[in-house]
């Protein structure tokens, strides 16, 4: 029967296989990665001796090469595709074989998630959105530390704070004081404090369905980690401890957290489809 659900996928610590927590219990489902990317597209990983893209399509063992290597990779919305950077511009998978369509010029970094793809120009660190066409982007704001796309907009870290991209022009609005990292994911965001690595969550409310607690508020969801991942309804993270080090997934109140997995290189949240 085909399961559509939303999991987590810890690549070794050595970086020898690619493993997904599933029924409670974790199963090996590929081999060497040198990345996992991962969100409502699926999962993907990039092979570490020649760094081509594979995609992972639902079973152990089951692995579809969908390109060559790439500076970085990002994945968008539920039905959409994979994008990645390579060396003369921003390219969209096609979504068959090896086939690549290029969609944007040279990028710095690109991020992905539901609400969209964006982009940093490599020599000014400006910000844009892909408009869904090739070559159609919109400049929506100026550069930023590091930015995060969740479910209904993008947020990035600027000089003094954590701000939100308000959906118009190049118009953002500043929703939180100073952070480290940010993690973005259908849930919401996730961000870390720069003075200790705190973890914290953000849910936006728009002032159409709560005036008075727009636009959202902030909870500290947990301590520090070594990376975070945000999922459909919960976030995952990844501990260093060496007496608790591992994957470990949020309970959604508080600061408490489940283990669920010992230690890993590297964590990913993915939507995934079993064959």
């Amino acid at each position: 029967m085909t399961r559509t659900e939303y999991s987590v996928f810890a690549l070794s610590p050595d970086k020898s296989g690619v493993w997904h927590y599933h029924d409670g219990a974790w199963i090996q489902v590929g081999g060497p990665a040198a990345q996992l990317y991962g969100g409502d597209w699926g999962l993907a990983a990039t092979n570490p001796d020649n760094g081509n893209i594979f995609r992972y399509l639902g079973s152990p063992d089951s692995w579809q090469q969908i390109g060559g290597p790439g500076a970085s990779f990002a994945a968008t919305w539920l039905g959409d595709s994979v994008y990645g950077i390579g060396g003369d511009g921003v390219y969209r998978y096609d979504g068959q074989g090896t086939c690549w369509t290029k969609v944007g010029l040279p990028a710095g970094h690109i991020y992905g998630g539901a609400w969209g793809l964006v982009a940093t120009d490599p020599d000014t660190g400006a910000l844009f959105r892909y408009l869904g066409s090739p070559l159609d982007w919109e400049h929506i704001g100026g550069p930023g530390a590091s930015f995060a796309v969740t479910a209904e907009s993008v947020y990035g870290i600027g000089a003094d704070g954590v701000y939100r991209y308000d959906g118009q022009g190049t118009s953002w609005t500043k929703i939180g004081g100073p952070a480290g990292q940010l993690y973005g994911g259908d849930w919401g965001l996730a961000a870390t404090n720069p003075d200790n690595g705190n973890l914290f969550g953000f849910q936006y409310v728009s002032p159409e369905d709560n005036p008075e607690i727009s636009p959202g508020v902030w909870e500290q969801v947990g301590g520090p980690g070594v990376g975070f991942s945000v999922s459909y309804e919960t976030i995952f993270g990844l501990s260093a401890n060496p007496d608790g080090g591992g994957v470990f997934r949020w309970d959604g109140q508080g600061t408490s957290w489940t283990r669920i997995g010992g230690p890993a290189d590297s964590i990913a949240a993915a939507l995934w489809t079993s064959n």
